[in-house]
């Protein structure tokens, strides 16, 4: 891709277009304008809620029907679907090797900026192959501006594989070269530092990916009685959770929490089905 197309490209990018100068505000207003600013993007994910719905019934169907979900991106959109990734398996107890992440140029991309990586479309097209990926997962891009090569490689060799897809962009759907089978575009409008989508934009797609699979588990029935049922305790703070979740929920002490817990082995959800029981 020359010079000249990408220039075409984020020409029409609203995340791209500057509407004020910072140079031009005291310290006190870019503070107010930045904070301000996230808010109004956040109150436009309100306006794709039944997107969000259908999204998270496709993320718990797949993991449901023995599928994965796998999350790609580049710079700060992979570094958040890294983050998602990561934080699962002790959330909700979901097995490492069902959701995952991957950011163009590697996992040294994820400390250290590797810009070049982006624009590598093949890359993207031959991660996917060797994920031998099907009808079964999901796959999920992140791009703000929806251009993304590396993005675009992993979803068009995914539709080819007939796995489902998802595109996330900041930028509104008329304008995004990516078209995968659902197109989550909340078009958030410019960022204050034009470009720089780890402002805005990085705020509205970490919300997203939280509340995707957040519903998800849902679904999936991982939370009980508005609790995180399916946490895997291997840290103090989180037997300690556990615990304190029993205590609070069924009115019992902590000895007793702690014997019930032990005896499922620090299975929450097991613990609540034995408390459910004798409270029958």
């Amino acid at each position: 891709m020359n010079l000249d197309e990408v220039l075409r490209e984020i020409s029409i990018l609203k995340t791209e277009s500057k509407e004020i100068s910072l140079n031009d505000l005291s310290p006190k207003e870019i503070v107010e304008l930045s904070v301000k600013d996230n808010i109004h993007g956040l109150l436009k994910v309100l306006e794709y809620y039944d997107k969000i719905i259908q999204i998270s019934e496709i993320w718990a169907e797949s993991l449901r029907n023995g599928g994965r979900v796998v999350m790609v991106g580049a710079g700060t959109s992979g570094r958040l679907a890294i983050m998602e990734s990561a934080e699962l398996f002790p959330t909700f107890g979901i097995g490492k090797d069902r959701v995952m992440a991957f950011i163009a140029g590697g996992k040294g991309a994820v400390f250290s900026s590797r810009e070049g990586a982006e624009d590598r479309y093949f890359v993207g097209k031959a991660l996917v192959s060797r994920l031998k990926l099907s009808g079964k997962d999901l796959l999920i891009g992140i791009s703000a501006s929806g251009r993304t090569p590396f993005v675009k490689g992993a979803i068009d060799r995914a539709k080819e594989m007939g796995c489902k897809t998802v595109l996330i962009s900041t930028n509104s759907e008329d304008r995004v070269k990516i078209k995968a089978d659902i197109n989550l575009c909340v078009d958030v409008g410019s960022e204050i530092l034009p470009g720089s989508t780890r402002m805005k934009s990085a705020t509205i797609q970490k919300v997203i990916l939280n509340t995707i699979s957040l519903l998800g588990a849902v679904f999936l029935e991982k939370i009980r009685r508005g609790r995180m049922v399916d946490m895997v305790p291997l840290s103090g703070k989180l037997k300690a959770r556990a615990v304190k979740t029993l205590m609070e929920e069924f009115g019992i002490s902590g000895e007793e929490a702690e014997k019930i817990l032990n005896s499922t082995n620090w299975s929450l959800k097991e613990a609540f089905k034995i408390l459910e029981e004798r409270c029958r």
